[in-house]
């Protein structure tokens, strides 16, 4: 079982996640989102990780409410401050996280804080994939 002790570095992770400033609007960040697939953008502040503007947050801060996306900016709406996960952190952690916190996108950020990418539901998913079909091709005696 050595694939659930590798780390996020070894199994990889979203790198080409948008990147808007908080002071944005919602709309862009969807615009962005829809546009590449992605499930989320990250908005940075002066360059640095300000926080997280997921589809779980367009639908719970912004369609809930039936509010217009182009007059809402995302650090309105963002979930601030995110907790991140680094690249040396282990896979079977983040997997244990994102089940407990129910966080599908979790920012990477490396050892100064700056972000890196999004290890995403999805990434976690093909390296689960991977273990079932490395067990799936084991002998069984």
């Amino acid at each position: 079982m050595r694939r659930l002790e590798k780390t996020i570095r070894e199994i990889g992770w979203t790198h080409a996640v948008p990147r808007l400033d908080i002071a944005d609007r919602v709309s862009r960040a969807f615009d962005e989102m829809s546009r590449e697939a992605h499930d989320c953008v990250l908005v940075m502040q002066g360059g640095l990780l300000a926080g997280i503007f997921t589809s779980r947050d367009f639908l719970n801060r912004v369609a809930a409410v039936r509010a217009d996306p182009s007059a809402i900016v995302l650090g309105d709406v963002m979930t601030r401050m995110p907790r991140t996960l680094r690249p040396r952190d282990p896979v079977a952690f983040a997997i244990n996280w994102m089940a407990v916190e129910g966080f599908r996108n979790v920012p990477i950020v490396d050892d100064t804080g700056e972000a890196q990418g999004v290890l995403t539901v999805w990434d976690v998913m093909r390296h689960l994939e991977a273990i079932f079909d490395e067990i799936d091709a084991t002998p069984r005696h």
